[in-house]
């Protein structure tokens, strides 16, 4: 006889529906997954599942909230010692690569399929670019910046996202792309855009030029 199932808290119940609809969404498209199947795999009642989700979409929404966060703390690790800028931007974007590599379908489905459209999923990129530009900035030295200067390097770093992102879905287009190649091209290219902006301090352009390879 198997053990009685062991009684949740509401934050619990949700964090294991999460969990599940990770690993389901990761290993199937997202057309066909059936909001269904992930309450008969949690050994939940179909009314149960709509309650804490409406509907499959909102689910996947929740899904990719909590995916987000777990690669933002992924890449926010504090950089080993001895590491140097473009190696901290490198290995950035390697942690990205490899969360595509190991969740292909949630992935694909959120920034190749069904999240290029809609508005929900687009807005979690948004807050996660806002965080992640935050960050970047603060790499380059933050609030101890010239505000024209720290404004111009926000900018850089806004549409060097941009550029990443495309870069890791055309290596999810074509996974034999290099990885490292990917990560080379996207480290050189912040650093040679924040080089470039205007007045910026004498010791940042010392530390962009020293880290280049």
């Amino acid at each position: 006889m198997s053990e009685p199932r062991r009684r949740l808290s509401p934050d619990e119940r949700r964090r294991e529906l999460l969990t599940l609809g990770a690993e389901v969404f990761g290993q199937r498209p997202y057309d066909e997954v059936r909001i269904d199947e992930i309450a008969e795999k949690a050994g939940v009642s179909r009314a149960l599942m709509y309650h804490y989700f409406p509907d499959k979409r909102a689910f996947f929404a929740a899904v990719l909230r909590a995916e987000s966060e777990r690669l933002f703390e992924a890449t926010n690790a504090p950089p080993q010692p001895g590491l140097g800028l473009f190696d901290q931007l490198r290995e950035g974007v390697i942690a990205y690569l490899r969360y595509y590599e190991e969740n292909p379908n949630v992935a694909w489905a959120a920034y190749v399929g069904a999240g290029r459209s809609d508005p929900v999923l687009r807005g979690i990129e948004d807050v996660d670019t806002d965080r992640q530009v935050d960050r970047i900035v603060a790499a380059f030295g933050g609030d101890q910046l010239d505000a024209e200067v720290e404004r111009d390097v926000r900018i850089i770093a806004y549409g060097w996202i941009a550029f990443t992102l495309e870069m890791c879905r055309q290596r999810m287009l074509d996974p034999s792309i290099d990885i490292d190649r990917v990560a080379d091209a996207c480290a050189h290219t912040i650093l040679d855009g924040v080089a470039r902006v205007p007045a910026i301090p004498e010791a940042l352009a010392e530390a962009i030029a020293a880290a280049r390879p």
